[in-house]
């Protein structure tokens, strides 16, 4: 079990960065959620700055149209959404950011929290550069 969990998480930059998956991303949690209700141990830093988050959201800037990328923490109280409007609402404004190169992307890693900070940190800046490597070695237009 340990050892397929090992090959997926090895799977996952491919999954986050494939330039036809979509990525949903929950920045913000709903009106009325408490962190302090969540379990013992549980990561309740804000979307941000949590480095998992900051890792998939990192991933799916490499090489994706920005519409493939929603942020439904930007999604409107009481608002009826069909595909286009929430590719609209939820897309990031003036799209993607640039992609980070591995060593700017470890060194904003480093201000980031993880549960387990001390294994976590170290993988994904290798699961990031391997994932970097694999988009940017196939990619013809960016």
């Amino acid at each position: 079990q340990n050892a397929l969990f090992k090959q997926g998480l090895g799977c996952l930059g491919t999954l986050y960065s494939h330039q036809h998956t979509r990525v949903l991303r929950l920045t913000s949690f709903p009106d009325g959620h408490k962190a302090e209700d969540q379990a013992e141990g549980t990561n309740v830093a804000k979307y941000f700055d949590r480095g998992w988050c900051y890792t998939e959201q990192s991933w799916a800037g490499l090489t994706k149209a920005g519409h493939l990328s929603l942020d439904l923490g930007k999604m409107r109280a009481g608002v009826e959404y069909d595909c286009l409007s929430l590719i609209r609402d939820c897309t990031q404004e003036g799209g993607r950011r640039p992609p980070l190169l591995p060593s700017a992307f470890a060194a904003e890693l480093e201000s980031k929290s993880f549960t387990n900070g001390k294994d976590d940190k170290p993988l994904v800046k290798g699961l990031y550069e391997a994932a970097f490597k694999e988009q940017f070695g196939k990619a013809t237009e960016l």
